[in-house]
C-alpha cells in the first residue's frame, strides 16, 4: 500500500500543471570593458574589438569607441591600432606577423582608464587529413581529437559555387571544434548538436590555432558557460578567466595558425 501511494504521488507531480512566474531581472552596470583580440602568425591586419556589456537578455553590446590601443612586440616594436570604421569599436593593427617566442603586450586607454594584457604563442601541430561521412545525399564532418597539444580548429564551409545553392540562400556555415586536452565532466555530458550537412562540391577551409596555457583556461571557462551548459553537470555561473588587468573582461591571445583547403567529393 505504501509503495502504491508513493507511486501515485510521483505520477501526480510529473503531470502537474506548470505555472509561469515572471521574475524581474535586476541589471547592474559593472563598468567593465569587454576585450576580444587575437594575434596570429598570419601577415594580416589583426583585430582588437572593444565593447561594453549589455544590460538585458539577448541585448546588443555597445561599441567602445575612441580608445587608444597599442601592441608592443617584446621591447623592440610598437604597433598603433586604428578604429575602422569610426564608431565601430573595432581596431586594427598594421599588417604584420606575430613571431613565435616573443611576448606581446596590449595597452588600452579608454575614457581615462588604462588596461593591460600580455600573451605569447606556442607551436601548433600539423593538421591531420580531414574526415567526413555521407548522410543520405549529403555529408557531415567527423571531428576527432588529434595530437598532444591543446588547440581548436575553425572550419569555414561554403557551397556557394555548387548547383544546389539556391538564390538568396547563404550556402555557407562555420564549425569550431575545440580540442583542449582537458577532462571536464560537463564537456562529456554536454547537450547534443544537430549534424551540419553540406553537399558534394563544398569547399572547407580549416584553420588550426594553438593555445597558450592561459588562453586554454579562458576557452574552457567560456565553453563551460556556453556549449557545455545544459547537461547534467553544469558549473556555477562566473565570468570567464582573463589575462586583462582589473576593470576589463575577455582575453588577448597570441597564437600560431596552420591552414588547408579541402574540396568535398562524392564518396560511398
Amino acid at each position: 500500500m505504501k509503495t502504491r501511494a508513493i507511486f501515485i504521488i510521483v505520477i501526480s507531480l510529473f503531470f502537474a500543471c506548470e505555472e509561469r512566474i515572471d521574475v524581474p531581472l535586476q541589471s547592474k552596470d559593472t563598468e567593465l570593458l569587454a576585450v576580444e583580440g587575437v594575434l596570429t602568425n598570419e601577415n594580416i591586419n589583426h583585430k582588437v574589438k572593444l565593447t561594453l556589456p549589455y544590460q538585458s537578455i539577448n541585448g546588443k553590446a555597445t561599441p567602445a569607441s575612441g580608445a587608444v590601443i597599442l601592441v608592443a612586440e617584446g621591447n623592440s616594436k610598437i604597433y598603433t591600432l586604428s578604429e575602422q570604421p569610426a564608431g565601430s569599436g573595432e581596431y586594427y593593427t598594421p599588417m604584420f606577423r606575430a613571431v613565435f617566442g616573443e611576448v606581446y603586450t596590449l595597452y588600452i586607454l579608454y575614457q581615462g582608464k588604462e588596461y593591460v594584457a600580455l600573451d605569447s604563442s606556442v607551436p601548433v601541430e600539423p593538421l591531420t587529413p580531414m574526415e567526413y561521412r555521407r548522410v543520405n545525399d549529403q555529408y557531415t564532418l567527423v571531428l576527432n581529437e588529434t595530437g598532444e597539444s591543446a588547440n581548436y580548429i575553425d572550419h569555414s564551409i561554403s557551397w556557394k559555387n555548387t548547383p544546389v545553392c539556391l538564390p538568396e540562400s547563404s550556402c555557407e556555415g562555420r564549425i569550431v571544434f575545440y580540442d583542449l586536452k582537458s577532462i571536464d565532466v560537463n564537456e562529456t555530458a554536454k547537450p547534443g548538436k544537430t549534424e551540419f550537412l553540406f553537399p558534394a562540391g563544398t569547399t572547407i577551409i580549416r584553420k588550426k590555432y594553438s593555445t597558450s596555457a592561459a588562453y586554454r583556461s579562458f576557452l574552457r571557462s567560456v565553453l563551460s558557460e556556453t556549449e557545455w551548459r545544459g547537461g547534467v553537470f553544469d558549473v556555477d555561473r562566473v565570468n570567464a578567466t582573463t589575462n586583462l588587468s582589473a576593470g576589463a573582461i575577455g582575453f588577448f591571445a597570441v597564437t600560431t595558425v596552420v591552414s588547408d583547403t579541402t574540396l568535398i567529393v562524392e564518396k560511398p
